[in-house]
Formats: C-alpha cells, sequence, structure tokens
C-alpha cells in the first residue's frame, strides 16, 4: 500500500492517521495503489478541505475545538481561525491540481491539529465508525501493538492537565501491530522501547480509538 505522508501537509496525522486505516480495511488495502503523488496529496488535501467547510458550517463547537488545539501549538499558528485554515487549505490543494512535483505545497509550518472530539466528527463524516477503548496510557512498542486497527493519540504527561490532555500527534495501528507514522511502516515489538526515536515530549500514551 501507498503511505500518505503527513510531513507534506504539515501537521495533519490526525487526518492521514484515519485514512489510512480506513483504507486498509478495504479492497486488502491497495486503495491507494497506482495513485502518483499528486493524486494522493490532492485526494488528502481536498478530503481535510470539505470537512473543515463542514465542520465551520454544521458543527462549530468542534471547529473552535480545533482552531484552539491548533493555536496551542503556537509560532505560525497561534493566530489561527477557522477562516484562515480553511484559505490556506485551499490554495494548497489549487496548487496541488497544477502539478507540484513532489514539492511541499504548504506554507511553513501549516497543519490542523486534531482533538480527539474533531477526530470523531470526522471519522463519522467519512462514513466510518470508532469506539474509544480504555489504555493503561504507556507508551512503548509492547503496550501499542495490543492496539490493532487503531488510531492512537500520544502526548506529554507534563501537560496532562490542560485542557487537551497534552495530545500532540497520532499514529495509526494496523491488524498485524505495525505502526503507519510519517510515512512509514514500523513493526511494532514485544519490548518496553518508544514507538520511535526522538520527539521526547511524546512519552504517553493519550487516546486509543479503534475503528470499525
Amino acid at each position: 500500500m501507498q503511505l500518505l505522508g503527513q510531513n507534506y501537509w504539515g501537521g495533519v496525522c490526525g487526518f492521514v492517521s484515519v485514512i489510512h486505516g480506513i483504507l486498509l480495511s478495504k479492497d486488502d488495502g491497495n486503495a491507494l495503489d497506482g495513485l502518483s503523488r499528486n493524486e494522493l496529496e490532492y485526494n488528502l488535501g481536498s478530503s481535510i478541505l470539505e470537512f473543515l467547510k463542514f465542520v465551520r458550517g454544521n458543527r462549530p463547537a468542534v471547529a473552535a475545538e480545533l482552531v484552539s488545539f491548533t493555536q496551542t501549538f503556537g509560532g505560525v499558528h497561534a493566530n489561527k481561525t477557522i477562516d484562515s485554515l480553511i484559505q490556506e487549505c485551499q490554495r494548497a490543494v489549487e496548487s496541488i491540481k497544477g502539478g507540484t512535483n513532489g514539492a511541499k505545497a504548504t506554507e511553513s509550518g501549516w497543519g490542523v491539529a486534531m482533538t480527539k472530539n474533531a477526530l470523531l466528527e470526522y471519522i463519522k463524516w467519512i462514513g466510518a465508525s470508532a469506539t474509544e477503548v480504555q489504555h493503561n496510557g504507556v507508551w512503548t512498542q509492547q503496550n501499542l501493538r495490543s492496539f490493532k486497527k487503531c488510531v492512537c493519540g500520544v502526548g506529554d504527561s507534563a501537560q496532562k492537565d490542560t485542557p487537551f490532555l497534552g495530545l500532540r500527534h497520532w499514529v495509526y495501528i494496523n491488524e498485524a501491530g505495525e505502526m503507519y507514522n510519517w510515512g512509514a511502516k514500523t513493526k511494532m515489538n514485544n519490548s518496553a522501547e518508544r514507538p520511535y526515536q526522538g520527539m521526547a515530549h511524546h512519552n504517553y500514551l493519550v487516546h486509543v480509538l479503534k475503528l470499525g
């Protein structure tokens, strides 16, 4: 299966993780095969764009929450609004439509940070379903590999008491216990090692959403 790389779009890990999970459950995981990189990114961008428009017009509380969460990442994100996110996404989609040759279409640092509620709304919007799963919060390969066909949120334990529980990132775990993250697939082993290196502030499991 071809992998969507959220690096291309900036911080859209929640969207990418869900789409990987949905597509892996259809057509033996081959739904993306044969598409060019531009086609992959155009389809992803179009989905993000239409969802943002949907929540702006129909789910204002969700729109407000994802904007507030996006702003917590600071820097270029600090003053984002739902309108500015839609405008930036629209420009990127139009750029891809014209052909990007692999160049990053979005401005530096662009992204849409998805809360648990926003991600559940997106899952419902694309016609799928998900159930929140109880977990022990441990961010290790051994623990993560047990959450098959799940979208998992990781966060900073030092920020547990903040409104978004320290959430920083989303990954997807497939039926075989493999993690889809940043355009790569990694087998989770039976060890106490972290699922990926670096990102010291990614250190505890915040949410687990089982698809299907």
